[in-house]
């Protein structure tokens, strides 16, 4: 009795700090995130708390979707209720009673093969040995985000959207419009409402060598003859076969 006593408190602090966007769950923490920031999740004292431990080095530049939705009363009252932890957060005007709604933008990682090139590659060696010697790494694949009208009749203007690494691994969305970049935004950590969370799935190459192959949403299961978790087993069979 007690176990499910315990898991239903779970579920529902868990509930609590989670809400739908365009059908897909997202989290509400206090932590600053960004876009493709690697690091720890876990969910302590009913907060979602991200520890970043790693930014990629972005060669090149990487496509996102993004998206226009109107704001709700949910999502309100929760990003309010962020504010006391930090007083910098941007305020968003929001009356339920008018007809016209503030609206939120999500972007979101479209270009995982892009992505996991980036990580795999030379540059990003210090990333991968962090994943490699971890294994319970997530990284942030998608973003609600509180813009101004300005910048989302921005980004209305562009037609393909990336994100890019401007200077010290300082991430940027580049908007793009007709293959010619017209503008770039900045995503602002007191502007950011919720995250979506990816999990990693490994291969190894025929020297026994292991690499990213793919990113997954944080509870969904490795495809093909990708997994969750670098197996020793495995890699041992890889070594004996070289």
């Amino acid at each position: 009795m007690l176990k499910k006593i315990v898991a239903l408190a779970v579920l529902i602090c868990t509930a609590c700090q989670t809400t739908k966007i365009k059908n897909e769950d997202y989290k509400f923490s206090t932590s600053v995130v960004e876009l493709g920031s690697i690091g720890d999740s876990k969910l302590t004292y009913n907060q979602n708390i991200f520890e970043t431990k790693a930014l990629p080095n972005l060669q090149n530049n990487i496509r996102v979707e993004i998206g226009v939705v109107p704001y709700n009363k949910r999502l309100n009252k929760i990003y309010k209720s962020k504010a006391k932890y930090n007083q910098n957060q941007t305020k968003v005007a929001f009356i339920d009673s008018l007809p016209i709604k503030p609206e939120l933008v999500t972007i979101k990682i479209l270009d995982v093969a892009g992505l996991v090139h980036e990580i795999n590659s030379d540059y990003n060696n210090e990333v991968l040995n962090l994943l490699v010697n971890t294994q319970t790494s997530k990284i942030i694949s998608s973003l609600a985000v509180s813009l101004s009208t300005n910048e989302i009749a921005k980004i209305r203007q562009a037609d393909a959207y990336y994100l890019t690494n401007n200077q010290n691994k300082k991430y940027a969305i580049a908007l793009f419009k007709s293959g010619k970049k017209v503008d770039t935004i900045d995503i602002n950590p007191e502007t950011i409402v919720a995250y979506r969370l990816s999990s990693f799935c490994w291969a190894a190459s025929e020297r026994g060598k292991w690499y990213v192959a793919d990113l997954v949403n944080e509870n969904s299961n490795c495809k093909g003859i990708t997994e969750k978790r670098i197996t020793q087993k495995k890699k041992n069979k890889s070594l004996f076969d070289m």
